[in-house]
Parts: C-alpha cells; sequence; structure tokens
C-alpha cells in the first residue's frame, strides 16, 4: 500500500500510529480470513477497524 512513498511520508504515517508501526498485509488478511470463517459465524453488522489503533486517538 505504500509503494511509491517516500521515505519522510511513510515516517510520518508510522508516527501517527498508536501501535509504532504499519501494518502488515498479513495483519489484515488475518482478520478477513476469520470473518470468511466458520469461527465467526455469529458476527453481523459490525465495523471492525484494523488500523493499528489509528482511529482511537
Amino acid at each position: 500500500m505504500l509503494e511509491g512513498i517516500d521515505e519522510e511520508t511513510k515516517k510520518h504515517l508510522t508516527s501517527i500510529h498508536p501501535i509504532g508501526r504499519m501494518e502488515k498485509p498479513e495483519e489484515v488478511s488475518k482478520v478477513v480470513t476469520f470473518l470468511a470463517s466458520d469461527e465467526a459465524s455469529f458476527i453481523t453488522g459490525v465495523n471492525l477497524l484494523v488500523d493499528g489503533g489509528y482511529t482511537a486517538t
């Protein structure tokens, strides 16, 4: 997602995330896999933010 973005911008984006780093693609894909699985069969109508706490600040 950050391909082609300069280092200064990457550092800024990292600094504004409470978790202190950017997400890894596999971290997002694990959430998608869980939601598509039978393990999440009782979950309905929810917004699940996978943003490292970005929107919590």
